[in-house]
């Protein structure tokens, strides 16, 4: 089980199928309570479909990285500097970024920071500020694991700490220090080019999220994935493929 020891922490990480180094990497960014599981065989297919190499890594306090107890003021910043040294251990001196939800929020400050290792970014259900909605999505969840009705997924992706996971994470978000969180700050320094990437029925945000990327960003392309909630590339699968090998090889030249 490989680990490199990122930030301070054991990280775990690992390669979707050989690494070939004369291939560009996409480096995926999991979700706020996700983990390298969560994104099933999609770096493999992605990876399949524009011939390159395929980074999943579980951050500090998820899946079989080491565990954490808490979330501080501006986490999803703090891990833009883990970032740049798991690249920088890796010998990636260039990548895709694709995030979901919070690693899609990371990925977007990364880029705006270090714009000359960012190649392209797929920027899936990302936060730029706090919504009530997201808000409420996150109290249902823990309304629902305090009535013993845990989600199956956050115990097959965390074992036994899912439960604390969601705790820890929730309580930070929910808390009045985050109520006036944003990267819109950040926002209008990125240089690549960004696939913006939303459900219309996403329950923890609105197109507002969208909007304030597109305002921001110039040349942001956006994809409104119908019937879809926060997680387009596991309710669309196909269609999402499809539209992010599209917006590789128009603006990346395929990445081969």
């Amino acid at each position: 089980m490989p680990k490199l020891k990122v930030g301070g922490h054991q990280l775990y990480y690992e390669w979707r199928d050989a690494f070939h180094p004369e291939r560009e990497t996409a480096v995926y960014l999991h979700d706020g309570l996700g983990a390298t599981g969560s994104w099933k065989d999609f770096p493999d297919r992605i990876g399949a479909a524009n011939g390159l190499n395929a980074l999943v890594f579980d951050r500090y306090g998820y899946g079989r990285s080491q565990a954490r107890r808490t979330f501080g003021a501006n986490f999803m910043e703090a891990e833009v500097p883990v970032l740049l040294e798991l690249l920088d251990k890796l010998g990636l001196a260039r990548a895709h970024l694709i995030g979901q939800s919070d690693g899609a929020s990371i990925a977007l400050v990364f880029a705006a920071l270090h714009p000359r290792r960012v190649i392209t970014l797929v920027a899936e259900a990302a936060h730029t500020f706090v919504e009530r909605e997201t808000l409420g999505g996150i109290r249902a969840l823990r309304k629902a694991a305090k009535a013993g009705k845990l989600p199956a997924w956050l115990t097959r992706l965390h074992g036994k700490r899912g439960a604390a996971l969601l705790e820890a994470w929730s309580s930070h978000w929910l808390s009045p220090v985050h109520a006036e969180w944003s990267i819109e700050k950040y926002l209008g320094y990125i240089e690549c080019p960004v696939l913006v990437v939303q459900g219309d029925r996403d329950e923890f945000g609105t197109e507002a999220q969208v909007t304030s990327i597109v305002n921001r960003v110039g040349g942001a392309e956006t994809w409104i994935a119908d019937g879809c909630g926060h997680t387009p590339h596991n309710e669309a699968q196909e269609a999402f493929l499809e539209r992010v090998t599209r917006f590789l090889r128009q603006r990346a030249g395929g990445g081969g």
